[in-house]
Parts: C-alpha cells; sequence; structure tokens
C-alpha cells in the first residue's frame, strides 16, 4: 500500500519516500514507494508527472493500493527526494474544481446531470444530459458559477463510511460498500471524488465556458478554467487587437465590418463565376470550331483544374470524346458523350497506376491526379492514342 500525500495536502511539491520495489517489464521501469506526492490518473484527472532522485516520471498509475510511477530508469537509492511539476498539478486542480462548479451549478439550476467528464491538455469536456442547452443556460450556468468563485467559498474534502453517505448533500446517489471520500464546494456541489481540488474557489480564478454540442442524446460542454482561460484570452485579445487595426475599427465593430466585407467578396465571387461562365463558352466555341474529329483533346498550361471542368461541363453534351489536362494541378478529366465503346472509368482503373497516378469514375467520366507532369503527359497520350484507334 502506497501512502498518498496528495490527500493530506494538495499543494505538496517536494518529498522524500523509501523505495519498496522496482518492477521492469516491456521496457519499462515501474518503481513503488512507501508514500508519493505523485497523484495517478484516475476520475478523470491525468497524472502528475515529475522526477525522482531527477530522473523522469513520465506517467503514474493505480492497481490497487499500490502506485506506479512510470520512469526512464531505476533510481539507485534507496532513500529518494521526489519532485513533482506542481504548474502541470495546479492547473489540473483549477479544471478540475471548476468542472465540479459547472457540474453543480448545472444540476442547481436545470437538474442537469454530469454524466462524464475528460480532462484534456488544451480544454475540459462535460457530459451533460440535457438536449438541447441553449446559448441563454450557457449564459446563466457561466454567471452562477463565476459569482460562486468571487464569493471565495471553500472546497472542503472528507471520508464518509457506507452506513454514512445518506446524510451527504451530493448531487446524484451514492452507492458504495466502503468508505468514499467526498469534495464540497456548500450550497454549489457535492459529490463523490478522487481528484486534487484547490482551498478556495478563489483560486479557480474563472470558468469560461468555449461551446456546447449535441453529443449522444446529450450536450458536451467544453470549458477552460483559470490561466487556461487566461491565456486564451490573451490570445484572442491579440487577434481582435490585429483586427482592430487592420479593419481600422474598434472590436464592436468588427462584426459589421467583417459581414459588409463577406458580402462583397460573395458579390465578387458570383461575378466572378458569371465572367468565368462566359470565357469558357467563349473558348468551347473555338475548340468546338477547331475540332477535326470527336475527339478534343487539350494539355492546358495555365489553367486549373477547376477551369477545365468548367469548360469540360458545356462540352459534355455536345457528342465528343474530351481529354483534358491541367499541368498547374497535375490532373486530367476524361469524358466520353458519344456512341464510341469506350469507358472511361474502365480505362483508368486498367491503366492510371502505371503512371503513378490515382483517380477513377464511371463510363461517361473519369478524372485522376499525379505526382509530376511526366506522368500526367504519358496518361494523356495513352488515353488519346486509344480513343483514335476507336474513332
Amino acid at each position: 500500500m502506497t501512502e498518498k500525500l496528495y490527500y493530506k495536502d494538495a499543494y505538496i511539491t517536494e518529498s522524500e519516500a523509501n523505495v519498496l520495489n522496482i518492477i521492469e517489464e516491456d521496457g519499462k521501469v515501474l518503481v513503488v514507494l512507501d508514500e508519493t506526492p505523485f497523484y495517478p490518473e484516475g476520475g478523470g484527472q491525468p497524472s502528475d508527472t515529475g522526477t525522482i532522485d531527477g530522473i523522469k516520471v513520465s506517467y503514474v498509475s493505480e492497481k490497487g493500493e499500490i502506485i506506479y510511477h512510470h520512469m526512464d530508469k531505476a533510481p539507485e537509492n534507496k532513500k529518494v527526494k521526489c519532485s513533482i511539476d506542481f504548474e502541470r498539478r495546479f492547473d489540473h486542480m483549477q479544471q478540475h474544481s471548476g468542472e465540479h462548479l459547472l457540474s453543480g451549478a448545472i444540476y442547481k439550476l436545470y437538474g442537469g446531470n454530469n454524466k462524464g467528464f475528460h480532462l484534456g491538455e488544451e480544454y475540459v469536456t462535460v457530459d451533460i444530459d440535457i438536449d438541447p442547452f441553449t446559448e441563454d443556460m450557457v449564459k446563466k450556468v457561466e454567471d452562477e458559477v463565476n459569482e460562486y468563485i468571487y464569493a471565495n467559498r471553500t472546497f472542503d474534502t472528507y471520508i464518509v463510511t457506507k452506513d454514512e453517505v445518506d446524510k451527504v448533500p451530493a448531487r446524484k446517489k451514492i452507492n458504495v460498500d466502503e468508505d468514499i471520500r467526498i469534495v464540497e464546494a456548500k450550497d454549489m456541489d457535492c459529490c463523490p471524488c478522487c481528484g486534487t481540488h484547490v482551498k478556495t474557489t478563489s483560486e479557480v480564478g474563472i470558468v469560461k465556458i468555449l461551446k456546447a454540442e449535441r453529443y449522444k442524446g446529450m450536450t458536451r460542454i467544453y470549458i477552460k478554467c483559470g490561466k487556461r482561460a487566461f491565456k486564451d484570452f490573451q490570445v484572442k485579445h491579440d487577434i481582435i487587437t490585429s483586427l482592430n487595426k487592420v479593419l481600422s475599427v474598434d472590436e464592436n465593430g468588427i462584426l459589421d465590418r467583417v459581414n459588409k466585407q463577406f458580402e462583397e467578396i460573395e458579390n465578387l465571387k458570383r461575378e466572378s463565376s458569371r465572367l468565368k461562365s462566359t470565357i469558357a463558352g467563349i473558348e468551347v466555341e473555338s475548340i468546338i470550331k477547331n475540332a477535326k474529329s470527336k475527339l478534343i483533346s487539350i494539355q492546358f498550361e495555365d489553367k486549373n483544374f477547376e477551369d477545365i471542368q468548367l469548360i469540360g461541363s458545356i462540352l459534355e453534351n455536345k457528342g465528343y470524346v474530351v481529354i483534358f489536362a491541367s499541368l498547374e494541378d497535375k490532373k486530367i478529366l476524361f469524358l466520353n458523350n458519344t456512341d464510341i465503346d469506350l469507358s472511361c472509368g474502365k480505362l483508368f482503373k486498367e491503366h492510371i497506376r502505371e503512371f503513378n497516378g490515382k483517380g477513377g469514375g464511371k463510363d461517361k467520366r473519369a478524372q485522376g491526379t499525379f505526382d509530376n507532369k511526366e506522368d500526367l503527359t504519358k496518361f494523356y497520350e495513352l488515353l488519346s492514342a486509344t480513343v483514335r484507334e476507336k474513332l
């Protein structure tokens, strides 16, 4: 059994311990101590990291009553010094404590139950059995949580026996056969938990809901707490400051300016599409005028694949076999709208890999892409020669 020092003091950063066992398996070294400040992964919270006698502890796990420290190599001494990465620990304390307050506020305001919790590297997710979860609900929950944080209330942790659990004001029924650890923020949240938490709500700093989305008939809520939320604000503030300069407006005018520019861009795109269609139509007239057979094959040096597709779509129902290659994008388009016995997709399937190409299609249409112009040109020549034989 390993004594858990982090339950005596969640703010512990260093301690000394005796090595009880060293296990080497699958290239890993697992070290067992008589006591440890390292929190093992569990209850939705990642493990601590740090060092033991200066040797890296990359992960900590628990099985039964024993805690295993996953290390790069075994320490040489029997009595060792443990040091945890407290910045990581405190981040986890802020996020986990913030998640408790969020879950408590949702239960208090709307009767929603926490059905899943994950503390990730970037954000925390909480799955709530409410659908839909509206923007108004998000705002009210956020206000409720942060008002409680500003009140600087305490987080209390205590152990209760199985006979005492019915007296605990938990937000969900507790069914246990042994003693259990409870974490309580009075008048906001109370539930069983094995994680580490801050002493007072003010240390959470802030809880910010990033988004709420539907998930498996419930709602998944994404949050950041404390320093994570502060850093997130810094990044977004920098973005807004840059937009202020670029758009020559203050933050209150950004949305209006962006929406106006978006409308202008959409209008320009529509005008550009109309002009491209007109130009493509003129090019098709010229191509047909110069066509000497039912085969129209052209390699375009200065047109992208989107452009040649547009020209091809106009030619598609005019009774030609069309082979267009975009040397710019290294792509090819093959169309057959004639009575010639020729399957575009079959030809691609039989030959395109010989030229290191990828693609396919059906009888009337196929397209492909190549790594280089040389392979594209060779495949283009093969298709052209195959069609000529059938004319």
